[in-house]
């Protein structure tokens, strides 16, 4: 599926007192919900992932997989995609953020947070208008955490501000969210987020739930962070099979159709393919792109090579955070198919048996994000 780059136009102006009080107050809805829709300032991220849907379009929710898949189920319990999305009132959230502040330097101001009943906001220090409301939070935390909120725009309709500063793990800091340019705020709420609009705004959303649409100032069909179905598909046929059989045909990934190109095409849907990059950063490849691990691979004369049979779960369980496979878990993948006892294998002059990952994926660290990625273009890496 192709997603363009949207570029963001010119912002028409909104007081911050109305976005206090209304104007980005918006409601989660869930696909299947009978009760009164509730304010989001007032349900917790537990309800939040309580939301899910049974079998409207076909969703059955993970704690119905967890019947036949217990342990794929506690894996991913502790993978980063089990918490991608949360409300940002939620304690474990706002706890970052609330009687915190940062500097985020000028034209935009120190910001100063805090949490009341009406949940997280924030403040430009030494100012007397109203607050500007944080509503969901975006990421696991195993890295970092940023905030988004919806506003309704006379032009545009629903936009959606990605708040300018993040909570970071490393040394549990706040600091500048990531890719925002730095240029001269068009409206006083964009002294507090980045605008997005349109397909940039619905991939936001998109890429970290399972469900989710924004209509209007909601999201709507919402199922929270990023779980079985999000990858597998609506889980409601295999589930009505497994019932009706002994032996029930493979699953969507599992299926025999299932090859390399499927796995990476729905990888990179949200780790990003080639298609989203511009052509003179293919061409020239700067180390940011190490951030893009589909966009490495496919360069690497390891996948043209292998004629589909080196993919992401080649070396990626994607029910098992990355954390917890050692280094030598992942040079024993390379070894499989660099054997040294083997004259048609390519093998390192340098060692056969440990290394792989430091000289061939080596780890760039982005201050900037908290984290680092390693490199997926495989490859003899020029000496420094």
């Amino acid at each position: 599926m192709k997603r363009g780059l949207v570029f963001l136009l010119p912002l028409v102006f909104i007081a911050l007192p109305a976005l206090r009080y209304g104007v980005l107050r918006t409601e989660l809805v869930a696909q299947e919900s009978k009760a009164p829709l509730e304010s989001a300032a007032v349900i917790s991220a537990v309800d939040v992932k309580a939301q899910v849907p049974q079998v409207k379009g076909g969703y059955v929710g993970r704690d119905v997989c967890r019947e036949c898949h217990a342990e794929n189920y506690d894996l991913h319990g502790m993978h980063g995609h089990a918490h991608t999305f949360a409300l940002a009132s939620d304690d474990k959230v706002a706890s970052k953020f609330a009687g915190r502040d940062f500097d985020y330097g000028d034209p935009y101001g120190r910001y100063e947070y805090e949490q009341d009943e009406d949940g997280l906001s924030v403040r430009i220090s030494g100012e007397s208008e109203g607050s500007f409301p944080l509503q969901y939070a975006l990421g696991s935390g195993h890295h970092a955490i940023t905030l988004l909120s919806l506003a309704k725009d006379a032009e545009k309709g629903t936009v959606a501000y990605e708040h300018r500063g993040s909570w970071f793990r490393d040394r549990d800091r706040l600091g500048r969210t990531p890719g925002q340019p730095l240029t001269v705020p068009e409206s006083e709420s964009e002294r507090f987020g980045m605008k997005h609009v349109g397909n940039v705004m619905q991939k936001c959303i998109y890429c970290h739930t399972t469900t989710g649409t924004v209509v209007e100032q909601k999201i709507v069909g919402l199922t929270a962070n990023v779980n079985c179905e999000k990858c597998h598909g609506p889980g409601a046929e295999h589930v009505r099979q497994a019932k009706a059989m002994k032996e029930p045909p493979p699953f969507s990934v599992g299926s025999d159709k299932w090859d390399s190109e499927s796995e990476i095409q729905l990888c990179g849907d949200c780790h990003r393919l080639p298609e989203a990059i511009t052509l003179k950063e293919l061409r020239e490849y700067p180390d940011k792109l190490a951030r893009f691990q589909p966009v490495g691979l496919l360069r690497s004369q390891c996948f043209i090579e292998s004629k589909g049979a080196l993919r992401c779960t080649t070396c990626h369980n994607p029910h098992r955070t990355i954390s917890d496979v050692s280094e030598s878990e992942h040079t024993a993948s390379c070894i499989k198919c660099h054997q040294p006892q083997k004259s048609s294998h390519i093998t390192c002059p340098v060692s056969t048996t440990e290394g792989c990952i430091k000289c061939h994926m080596p780890k760039y660290d982005f201050e900037s994000l908290g984290t680092g990625f390693h490199d997926h273009w495989i490859r003899v890496h020029p000496e420094d």
